[in-house]
This record gives C-alpha cells, structure tokens and sequence, in this order.
C-alpha cells in the first residue's frame, strides 16, 4: 500500500488540476472532499485495526466503490450548496473520479496487495508485476524502512506530480534547471524503488 501522505498528495493534484480555465477560485469543499477520497479506500484498515475484522477481498479498493464515492461526494457537495453554480460542474466531478482513483492506482503501482478492481461483478484480484512504489510498510515511526520508502515515494511522486499540475496549470511550470534536477531525481528514486524486495 502507499502512504497516507501520497494519497493525499494525490487528491491534492486532482483538485489542483481540476480545469484548464485561469482564474480557479479556491474550493475548500471540493479541496477537502479530493483529499477524504483519495484516502478513503483504507477505512477498511481501521475495522482489521479497532475491531480485529479483516474484509476480503478488500471491497473498499475496487473501482466501483471509488466511481460511487466520488459521484455521493459530488452529490453531497451540490446539496451542500445549490445555490452556489461551479463553473465548471463537470471539472468538479472529473477531479471527485480522479481522486478517488488515485488511490487503486498508487496501491497497484506499489505491486504489493492485490485489489478487487472489478467487485461486484467478480472477486478476481489484480496486482501490477512490477512495484514502481515502494510499499508504506509496518506504521511504527521507529520503523527505519517506513521513513526510506516514504523518501522514496515522495523522490518518485513529488516529480511526476508536479509535472502533471504544471501542464494543467502554465502559470506553474518550474525553471529549466528545476525540472532536470526533479527528472533526476525521479529517476534515482525510480531506480532504487525497483531494487527494493517484493
């Protein structure tokens, strides 16, 4: 599994990039609700944490859990305010979706845990062959590894999500130098994600 800080940063991104158009009025709606979907998937640890009652197939991490959270987010955000008119509605859905999905992304890139994708039409798992990320490990903060993947993650993610906010938003784009010195270090961090044991 990823890290709670890279799911967040995930949901971040989403409502960062939420439309092409200049100005964006700040959302702490939307912001807040990318932010609860990108994370959402792991209440399924806090039942195995709390109760001992461990789900599987762990039905929180398949897509239609994440494609119906984030439609009963943007439900709950336009009851909240029908009056208020988004400009751009549609943008507001698509980063409630993109957020939620981030996170069955992260956690299969991670190569690890096996995810449900297709529950409920059926209860086969899928895990990617090869973890780009490394995984969040044992949380214990006197767990040495879980401080080096973290590091590890963000070299990999920092990067590409910047990048990916900088070609939705120009007015972010980062000095040259800045950006070869991100691709470096995504790449080294890449590199030594790969190394790590599966």
């Amino acid at each position: 599994m990823s890290s709670l800080i890279a799911h967040l940063a995930a949901g971040v991104t989403a409502y960062a990039c939420r439309s092409a158009r200049e100005p964006r009025p700040f959302d702490g709606g939307l912001l807040a609700a990318c932010a609860v979907l990108a994370v959402l998937p792991d209440l399924d640890y806090l039942l195995w944490w709390t109760a001992g009652i461990r789900v599987e197939p762990r039905l929180t991490h398949s897509l239609g859990f994440a494609a119906a959270s984030a439609v009963l987010a943007w439900l709950a955000l336009r009851l909240r305010s029908p009056a208020r008119a988004y400009t751009a509605p549609g943008a507001a859905a698509l980063s409630l979706l993109a957020a939620a999905l981030s996170h069955e992304l992260l956690d299969f890139l991670v190569g690890v845990h096996a995810s449900p994708w297709l529950w409920p039409f059926t209860r086969e798992t899928f895990v990617s062959p090869v973890g780009l990320l490394p995984s969040a490990g044992r949380l214990d903060f006197a767990n040495v590894y879980l401080w080096r993947n973290l590091l590890i993650e963000i070299g990999v993610l920092g990067p590409a999500l910047l990048a990916l906010c900088a070609m939705r938003r120009p007015a972010w784009r980062l000095p040259r130098p800045v950006q070869f010195a991100l691709a470096i270090t995504a790449g080294i961090s890449l590199s030594w994600s790969l190394s790590l044991p599966r």
